[in-house]
């Protein structure tokens, strides 16, 4: 059956990043597919660090409720596969994954709420499959050396999304995302507006040459992160701290009410917190890039 793995062999493993035991179970890791470019880049970005872990081949299949053709919308300018395509070519090391697509299949009877299969914590029943501190990966090195606009930021929010993201996603309303934008543009910054209809090559190009980038936990993230890329990110929920580790995060406004330094107040002056920023970014590098590299 398509949804068994190919491969019986089971290996445990600790990852050295946040210390987890994990099983995997054959050299298949079996993935949802989703229109959403943080899941593919989540899932893919797990399935190579794994596989450099354990230093040999691993194989991707995502699965779709869909066919190939399918486009999540008809004005969109690229389609999710060509997204993952243009992706894959650039990820570091990307001889150790290879990848494949089932279509037309029911991928919630599947899957349920899990966003993968084949690989497991061996130290929980919640969240087993969540593979937290996993999905960790980087871009091949020549895709560091493109110069920094000091005075470049680029931010990605809802407003323009065709649907609205899950409520913890979006605590932080349009508004306050108009008052955050509007406050760099005031201190001199380009701001660069990013949506999902961004073409990837776009928006991977202005968070490349941004001095730092703002968001929800969404969309473009994983980009962020995979560039090490100073961020600021905001998300009411604690996946946000797994998904976005280089990040500053913001939560509510509720739960930031009583923080040193809010959101609004972070934003308005911040050219004398970028080192704030620099620094998590740089700690982040420190605990996985030699991990990455090995």
């Amino acid at each position: 059956m398509l949804f068994e793995n190919r491969h019986l062999t089971a290996v445990s493993f600790v990852d050295p990043y946040l210390n987890i035991e994990w099983t995997m179970k054959g050299s298949d890791i079996l993935a949802r597919g989703t229109p959403g470019a943080g899941d593919f880049m989540y899932t893919m970005s797990s399935a190579i660090y794994i596989a450099n872990l354990l230093k040999t081949k691993i194989n991707l299949i995502f699965y779709w409720d869909h066919d190939a053709l399918y486009q999540h919308h008809f004005e969109d300018p690229e389609s999710i596969f060509e997204k993952i395509d243009w992706f894959y070519a650039r990820l570091h090391k990307n001889h150790l994954l290879s990848y494949e697509h089932v279509y037309d299949f029911q991928v919630k009877k599947m899957f349920g709420s899990d966003m993968t299969h084949n690989i497991e914590r061996t130290d929980t029943e919640s969240g087993k499959n969540i593979t937290k501190g996993l999905c960790s990966w980087k871009f091949k090195p020549h895709l560091y050396t493109h110069a920094t606009l000091l005075k470049k930021v680029a931010v990605w929010r809802f407003k323009f999304n065709a649907e609205i993201p899950n409520g913890w996603k979006i605590r932080y309303s349009n508004e306050d995302w108009d008052v955050a934008v509007d406050s760099v543009r005031s201190q001199g910054y380009d701001v660069i507006e990013l949506d999902y209809r961004t073409p990837i090559r776009e928006a991977f190009y202005h968070i490349q040459t941004s001095r730092f980038v703002m968001g929800y936990d969404g969309m473009w993230h994983y980009l962020a992160r995979m560039l090490y890329k100073p961020t600021i990110i905001t998300g009411d929920n604690n996946i946000v701290q797994m998904h976005d580790p280089q990040a500053m995060p913001f939560y509510s406004p509720a739960k930031d009410k009583n923080r040193k330094i809010g959101f609004h107040d972070f934003i308005a002056d911040i050219d004398n917190n970028l080192h704030r920023l620099d620094a998590n970014c740089k700690k982040y590098i420190s605990k996985v890039d030699h991990i990455i590299e090995n």
